[in-house]
């Protein structure tokens, strides 16, 4: 006998239907930054906002451009040009764009860079270059946004050089031609933007007194009939990866500057009164968090008669959570500066390995070169160098890579640091190692008088 199919009860009304989990955002704040009371002309108080802010999914999907000018977050765009930023990210990964010189400028229009870069002595050269990438159009080349330079004639054509698009009225000429330039990412908050603009405002004589293709290079105080100086130079510096991106301001600079250096927030108390500090953070989905607190900052680290007791100054931070080991074994060589003098240039290169245990690995690492006040790490750690490598090991063998920087910043507290290699894990779980050597970071230093 046949059974009569029943037919379908509709849902009631008001009944709820199971909803499929979704991270909405992948950066968080995830305590108060709380008050600081500091003495004016006092060393700069570092604050770990790692302790702060929390990145439920991390991925290495920031690129940090130090420029001469300041510096530029970009959030590159690998889920939609995954070739292009592969490609760009060879060329971060391998130290091309140390150096790297702004080689061309078109007021309104662009600022380019990544084909030339100033040699160990000091020359400029061309940069050597990878086999051209596949061109992967897609997003308008609006405003703020950085895209791959080509061969007029032909759109699979990008190597190294890229450019940041200055004007939105720019987007349907460089759409629409060669194939479309391909954009792969955007530069995140007003600071980078101002910066960006300060590189574009940057005149580029014409006739231009380098030869092509340096013809319309932006130089900075240059005088007509001149030879042309490094320091006219607009240079990309370094470029590194980063997981996140902090951006700092200060409602009085005067008295309480900020500044961030890697994920350290920097706070340089400069005279009596009352700053109210804001840090904004960017996840790799782009949307950001943000922290506000105030700084307290007095004539003196004295107390006067009568007065109550100040806050602590020391930046309490919660306790550090158990982190598991990374499944790589980081171990670093290198010949090191023992000191260096802030202010000047320095190089700093250490080579790392990173050697797999019992298991295989193929993930994407990040890898950095730090200084610490102790030998095992601890918050408000310097980054001075940083990778991000994806790594592919068999058990027992090893990878290397070269971490490398030509600089330090200049707001860093004198002192003797230890360097410190570490490996991070996509999940979290990290090693840090003690290369056995130190650094003394002395202040800069006055240039003598002329008579």
């Amino acid at each position: 006998m046949k059974r009569r199919e029943r037919s379908k009860r509709s849902c009631p009304l008001g009944a709820v239907q199971p909803l499929e989990t979704r991270a909405l955002m992948t950066l968080a704040a995830t305590a108060p930054l709380p008050a600081l009371n500091l003495s004016a002309g006092a060393a700069v108080a570092p604050v770990n906002l790692d302790s702060y802010f929390k990145d439920a999914n991390p991925s290495p999907d920031f690129a940090i451009f130090n420029t001469t000018l300041g510096t530029i977050p970009v959030l590159l765009t690998p889920k939609t040009t995954p070739l292009t930023v592969a490609n760009f990210q060879n060329y971060v990964n391998k130290g091309a764009y140390t150096n790297s010189v702004v080689h061309r400028s078109v007021p309104g229009f662009i600022w380019q860079a990544g084909g030339y870069q100033l040699s160990p002595t000091s020359q400029i050269t061309a940069t050597p270059t990878d086999p051209p990438v596949k061109n992967e159009f897609g997003a308008s080349n609006l405003r703020g946004t950085i895209a791959m330079a080509k061969l007029g004639s032909d759109p699979n054509s990008a190597t190294s050089q890229f450019f940041f698009n200055e004007s939105d009225s720019n987007a349907g000429n460089l759409d629409q031609q060669n194939g479309g330039f391909t954009v792969f990412g955007h530069v995140v908050g007003a600071q980078g933007l101002a910066v960006m603009d300060a590189i574009a405002a940057v005149p580029a004589p014409s006739p231009g007194p380098l030869a092509s293709p340096l013809d319309q290079a932006p130089l900075q105080n240059y005088g007509a009939g001149s030879s042309v100086q490094l320091s006219n130079l607009i240079l990309i510096k370094s470029v590194t990866s980063a997981s996140e991106v902090f951006v700092p301001s200060s409602d009085a600079p005067g008295v309480a500057a900020a500044s961030v250096q890697g994920n350290s927030l920097l706070l340089t108390p400069l005279a009596p009164g009352t700053a109210h500090i804001t840090v904004e953070g960017y996840g790799s989905d782009g949307i950001s968090a943000t922290e506000s607190f105030t700084v307290n900052v007095s004539s003196s680290s004295t107390q006067q008669p009568g007065t109550t007791t100040p806050p602590p100054t020391a930046v309490p931070t919660p306790p550090p959570p158990s982190t598991p080991p990374s499944v790589l074994v980081p171990s670093a060589r290198g010949a090191l500066p023992g000191s260096v003098v802030l202010g000047q240039k320095t190089k700093i290169q250490e080579t790392v390995a990173l050697a797999a245990q019992s298991a295989a690995v193929a993930q994407r690492e990040q890898v950095a070169l730090s200084l610490s006040t102790t030998s095992t790490g601890s918050p408000g750690d310097f980054t001075v160098a940083s990778a991000s490598p994806k790594v592919k090991l068999k058990p027992g063998r090893q990878a290397k890579l070269t971490l490398l920087t030509n600089h330090l910043n200049a707001s860093m507290p004198v002192g003797t640091y230890h360097f410190l290699v570490s490996v991070t894990d996509p999940d979290g779980s990290q090693t840090t190692v003690d290369t056995g050597k130190t650094l003394i970071v002395q202040a800069p230093r006055s240039k003598p008088s002329r008579r």
